[in-house]
């Protein structure tokens, strides 16, 4: 298939799509990249980006003119988006580069559609479709590429690399989504291996949202092979290139229904190692709550075993955390070696996952009541009586906890 049948996607005549043209002049504006390359492929689509020979003062004259709301998102590099019940389009400028360091580049506005397309990344995302559905090819490269699944740089290699370093991990990105066995072009993963350096220049923001997205891919192992024994992941992760401990998460993924998830894959991929976890977390200037799991997980000091006995399991799970021991036992499934083990190591997972935790039922209040100075002293009779509620499994009351307070000298 060469040409995308608009009845067959419902996207392409949606009614923001609908609007969108019709305020665009006709033949001016054409769906480009990762929406035309899934349909191609007849993969999930999901944002739908436009290119259009119009530029940006242009665009948003066009579309305020049709009532059509608009956001300046990137108007520097030539990106308006227009926001249509609440859903966002982005809608780009052509360009040419005038200027590239390996981060960023000074573009140019263009009205060649050819032009535009060799400062693109690959030759299946250079690839356009007109509102008819009609599919235009620039560089000559991007529809071949996509029969045979072949993920190449459009041009020179080298040349693409070096506007963006960026790009190698985009590179792998989509060779984890949609590759399959096919051979890898040989030119393209020189030039990624070749100038892997520059990935140290790049901004840890860009970097770990494209490490994440490589992640979340449903079999993402033979990329991040290809990356290891090209030098790749070792330059990017250094702290994460256990590869094998992600093949083993994988299987069980597929044995045990678990969703990708890239946190879990990058434990897998990692030594449980509190120092290396906390740096790479820095490093990568992950959010609060992913340097939490992470690092809660690194840090655990909790003694599991896949034979424990159920108190000792929630008392496990009540100390550390249920995704910290959720996360722990499921990688401790992936890599048991003995079936039975690993099915004992799921229990612990679905219980942390299932369980909600009591919740201690004394406060400061209680024990100033009962006549406990506050200061350490309180604090020390709490832990006590935590740790007698936690040992009883969470079952002694409020009353027989207060009136422990007498053995502890109160």
């Amino acid at each position: 298939m060469s040409d995308l049948n608009p009845q067959q996607f419902p996207w392409m005549r949606s009614d923001a799509v609908i609007a969108i043209f019709d305020a665009l002049p006709k033949g001016s504006t054409r769906f480009v990249g990762g929406c035309v390359r899934n349909a191609l492929w007849d993969e999930v689509v999901g944002d739908i980006d436009l290119a259009t020979q119009l530029e940006p003062a242009a665009v948003i004259e066009a579309l305020k003119a049709a009532d059509i709301r608009t956001v300046p998102t990137g108007i520097d590099h030539g990106t308006v988006t227009a926001v249509i019940g609440g859903k966002p389009h982005e809608i780009t400028s052509l360009r040419k580069d005038v200027e590239t360091d390996g981060r960023r580049a000074v573009v140019a506005f263009t009205q060649d559609w050819a032009e535009d397309a060799q400062r693109r990344d690959l030759t299946i995302n250079a690839l356009y479709a007109g509102y008819d559905g009609q599919v235009f090819d620039p560089t000559g490269q991007g529809l071949d590429d996509i029969k045979a699944r072949k993920f190449r740089f459009v041009g020179d290699a080298e040349a693409r690399v070096q506007e963006d370093y960026l790009r190698i991990l985009r590179f792998f990105r989509f060779l984890a989504w949609y590759g399959r066995d096919e051979k890898v072009d040989a030119a393209s993963l020189k030039a990624c291996r070749d100038h892997r350096a520059g990935l140290r220049k790049l901004s840890s923001e860009r970097v770990w949202i494209e490490i994440k997205k490589l992640l979340s891919a449903p079999r993402p192992i033979r990329a991040c092979r290809i990356m290891l024994t090209n030098d790749i992941l070792e330059t990017l992760l250094p702290e994460s290139n256990n590869v094998d401990g992600l093949d083993y998460l994988l299987k069980l993924e597929a044995r045990e229904a678990i969703a990708p998830d890239p946190m879990l894959r990058i434990m897998a991929l990692s030594a449980r190692e509190p120092l290396q976890m906390a740096l790479l977390c820095k490093r990568l200037k992950m959010s609060n709550a992913e340097t939490e799991r992470l690092r809660g997980w690194a840090d655990d000091s909790a003694q599991l075993s896949p034979d424990m006995a159920e108190r000792d399991k929630l008392t496990a799970i009540y100390r550390s955390g249920k995704q910290v021991i959720l996360d722990r036992a499921r990688l401790r499934a992936a890599g048991a070696e003995r079936a039975m083990d690993s099915a004992k190591w799921m229990m612990l997972a679905d219980l942390a996952m299932g369980w909600t935790p009591p919740e201690f039922p004394i406060s400061g209040k209680d024990l100033a009541k009962a006549g406990v100075p506050k200061g350490p002293e309180m604090g020390r009779a709490l832990k006590a009586l935590e740790a007698l509620w936690v040992r009883s499994g969470f079952m002694t009351e409020k009353p027989q906890l207060l009136a422990a307070l007498k053995l502890l000298g109160h």
